[in-house]
């Protein structure tokens, strides 16, 4: 009886608790309530003492915590506004932030708390936490009534539900969150990595791969943190001994990136860097699939968002940036497909022969041999050989009217359909049943090889596998980068603008210039003279010729751009890139000291890439060979077209410039390969899409060139032109601007270039300048010019 007694007395005691304490708690809310009004009444300093007054007496309330937190806060907006005394701004904000962590740990699972604590932490100075508040305040699985911890939902007496509450909450939380999240990837994350950098640049990688990790643990969320510690190694790597194996360090880089990979399918940047990273690992099966599936994305991250170092990647507009990306994966499949062409040829015949899914020369032979009876199959493949060595292609089309017409590409095919067989409705229902897009230059990859096999053996290689690797190959395909973008300019620091990411300062080359712009794209002050004292005359002529791509501004901003990467697999070190992107930037900062030594190199190593020493040969017709040296020696894609005149052409007479194109013979165009590395010297004479830029050389036979007659040819050499009529398979809307012209005359190489509204004249040794065209051709009337090189660039 006096346990049961005693019990029922700590239950009536327990009841006598709880309706003290919910009397205690409705005064305490009431009383918060009353100063909640008071702050509604303007009475701000009031409102602020007593919540502190409460605050102190109530360390264990929700709501007294949550209401002093928020007070404060908005007195630290208020005085932001008005440009108060920045002693009160950090004061008002240190007490909200104190009052907010407070709550927090009281009411956890509180979105309308968490959600201020972020918002007060992301004004802090050196508080760099808002992002995993926030992170923290979405991921709430289960949050609780928001009226329960603030009063003033008692004072507003809103009808609304508490999951309608909840709701709203979370839509403001959520909004917070994207506010926060773009702040830390355009502000926070930028300037910490570019601290990891420094240190990377002042003490070394080694020092700074610690910080590199930390960061990446730090903000597990940003591909640019990963990316980071990715570089970081990396530049540790490459700054290793000679004498050290690379290979251990960058699987080590390897199964980092592969731990994220999947956190960031859409990075572009992650894909790149592993793309790159393979192919240097010789894991060439991966490469190809990795760039095919990066170039495929529809909706990839801006990589502005995510490069290393920050801003890195040019670009005006986000699709510019991605652009810039897909074309140096586009460079790296080409490197993949010179290693493929070594590999290749590293191969025995027998080994060669395994690749081959049908050899159609022995076949042919073999149906010959075996086959006299019936001469069907032997005759079916001669016809395919014939067409392969007439068409370089092995597919065609046949026209169903035409008996026996074979068509090489699809343009060739509406063409001939719409001018031979016009009548009925074929062409329209034609027109219905392809795509719009048409596919051209379907002579591509138009071989009969097992390539995945091929790739594979290559990845699997034992030769490869027990190679090291050496500095040299990262150095090829991740150029070294030693000054980095300036951060405040590419993310200006604006404060109180968490959402402040619309500064985009970068700049890039736009294709598809206005004439005007192609006009104005040439800098007078970087027009560059050699010292007249110098001894090599060679080097006055190369000046000349390299003066002119200079004035292409695709051709000139592709080398300033970024450093580029030296092409790998070549026999011998004959790639004139960096020379170029010194010589170019050396004229872009109006430093000209160290031309003469830069262009000497370039000498020799185009005497070696053309295996001779051709300035010993200058004269009519030189210039554009060295031009195309170079190009040859810059594996630039937009390498000129070469074709040759046969001898019934070469007879006719040409009374203007737009008689050149109908001069194109398709039948004389020929295709050759480097002897250094494997990659095609000429392109196809078809190409599929409009250049950014493009070559004329013009060869001229013998003394008696008529001067009024050639007047007559250049006098509208300087207006658009058309690029259809010299290059089938291009946009009908693609005009080119002449920009630059190499030019002979009374003996020595003169450079003719666009400079805004005038043409300026150079030579190696002097600068002059025409008002206009005519001008420029009238002040040469009484010489024998004679053009050899026409650069062009493509106008909107």
């Amino acid at each position: 009886m006096g346990r049961g007694s005693r019990a029922q007395q700590r239950k009536e005691a327990a009841r006598e608790e709880e309706v003290r304490r919910l009397c205690e708690a409705s005064t305490l809310r009431k009383e918060a309530v009353a100063t909640f009004r008071l702050d509604r009444e303007g009475r701000h300093d009031e409102a602020i003492a007593r919540a502190e007054g409460l605050a102190a007496k109530h360390r264990e309330s929700a709501p007294v915590l949550h209401l002093a937190a928020g007070l404060h806060h908005n007195a630290y907006t208020r005085a932001a506004a008005d440009g108060s005394d920045s002693k009160d701004m950090a004061m008002h904000l240190a007490y909200a932030r104190d009052f907010y962590m407070q709550a927090a740990r009281l009411a956890p699972n509180c979105l309308q708390i968490a959600t201020g604590l972020a918002m007060a932490r992301l004004v802090s100075p050196k508080d760099y936490e808002p992002d995993r508040e926030i992170i923290r305040a979405v991921n709430i699985d289960f949050p609780i009534d928001p009226a329960e911890n603030n009063v003033a939902f008692d004072l507003d007496r809103i009808g609304s539900t508490a999951m309608e509450r909840v709701a709203k909450a979370r839509e403001a939380a959520l909004l917070r969150h994207r506010q926060i999240m773009s702040h830390m990837s355009t502000t926070v994350i930028p300037r910490a990595v570019v601290d990891v950098l420094d240190i990377s640049k002042r003490e070394g990688a080694a020092k700074a791969n610690k910080q590199a990790k930390e960061l990446a643990a730090r903000f597990d969320y940003s591909a640019r943190a990963h990316l980071t510690r990715a570089y970081i190694s990396l530049q540790f790597a490459r700054c290793l001994a000679p004498d050290i194996d690379k290979k251990p360090f960058l699987n080590r880089i390897l199964d980092v990136l592969n731990e994220v990979v999947d956190q960031f399918r859409f990075s572009l940047e992650i894909a790149m860097f592993l793309a790159k990273l393979w192919f240097i690992l010789e894991m060439y099966d991966h490469v190809e699939s990795e760039c095919n599936r990066a170039i495929g994305m529809k909706q990839p991250t801006d990589p502005r968002e995510e490069d290393v170092p920050p801003g890195s990647v040019p670009g005006e507009k986000p699709e510019d940036r991605k652009s810039f990306i897909c074309r140096e994966l586009e460079r790296l499949l080409q490197k993949l497909v010179l290693a493929a062409r070594d590999y290749w040829c590293s191969l025995s015949s027998e080994k060669q022969d395994r690749f081959r899914l049908v050899g159609l020369k022995s076949l042919h032979q073999h149906y010959v041999n075996f086959y006299e009876d019936d001469q069907e199959a032997a005759k079916t493949t001669s016809d395919a050989l014939n067409f392969v060595k007439k068409n370089r292609s092995w597919r065609f089309w046949i026209c169903p009217y035409c008996v026996g017409k074979k068509i090489p590409d699809t343009n060739s095919l509406l063409q001939h359909m719409r001018n031979k067989h016009p009548e009925g409705n074929f062409w329209p229902k034609l027109l219905s049943v392809l795509d719009p897009k048409l596919i051209s230059n379907t002579s591509q990859g138009d071989y009969f090889l097992d390539n995945d096999h091929l790739i594979k053996c290559m990845t699997e290689d034992k030769r490869a596998a027990n190679k090291s690797i050496d500095g040299a190959v990262i150095d090829a395909v991740f150029p070294f980068v030693d000054v980095f973008p300036d951060i405040d300019a590419i993310f200006p620091n604006v404060d109180d603008a968490p959402d402040s990411n619309d500064a985009d300062t970068s700049t890039t080359v736009t294709y598809g210039q206005s004439a005007e712009q192609i006009a104005s794209a040439t800098s007078y002050h970087c027009v560059d003279v050699l010292n007249k004292e110098n001894t090599d005359k060679d080097l006055f002529i190369l000046h000349v010729i390299i003066q002119s791509l200079w004035n292409s501004r695709c051709f000139r901003d592709e080398f300033l751009r970024a450093p580029p990467a030296r092409i790998l697999h070549i026999n011998e070190n004959y790639c004139i890139a960096d020379l170029f992107y010194g010589i170019f930037s050396a004229w872009e900062k109006n430093e000209h000291n160290g031309v003469d030594v830069l262009l000497t190199s370039v000498k020799a190593n185009l005497c070696k890439i053309a295996n001779d020493n051709m300035f010993h040969k200058t004269g009519k017709n030189f210039a554009s060979g060295v031009v195309a040296t170079i190009l040859q020696g810059l594996h630039m894609s937009e390498t000129p077209l070469h074709f040759d005149f046969n001898s019934e052409i070469e007879e006719l007479e040409v009374k203007s410039f737009a008689d050149l194109p109908v001069l194109y013979d398709d039948q004389s165009c020929f295709e050759d390969n480097c002897e250094h590395c494997g990659s095609m010297k000429n392109v196809d004479v078809s190409p599929s899409s409009t250049s950014h830029f493009f070559t004329i050389g013009l060869d001229w036979f013998g003394d008696s060139e008529n001067q009024v007659q050639l007047s007559e040819v250049l006098a509208s050499i300087a207006n658009p032109l058309n690029i259809k009529l010299l290059c089938k398979g291009v946009h009908s809307s693609a005009n080119y601007c002449l920009v630059s012209m190499i030019s002979y005359a009374d003996g020595r190489y003169i450079c003719f270039a666009r400079d805004q509204d005038k043409w300026l004249i150079c030579d190696a040794e002097t600068v002059e300048a025409e008002d206009s065209w005519e001008q420029l051709l009238e002040h040469f009337k009484d010489c024998r010019l004679q053009p050899e090189v026409l650069f062009f660039e493509v106008i909107k």
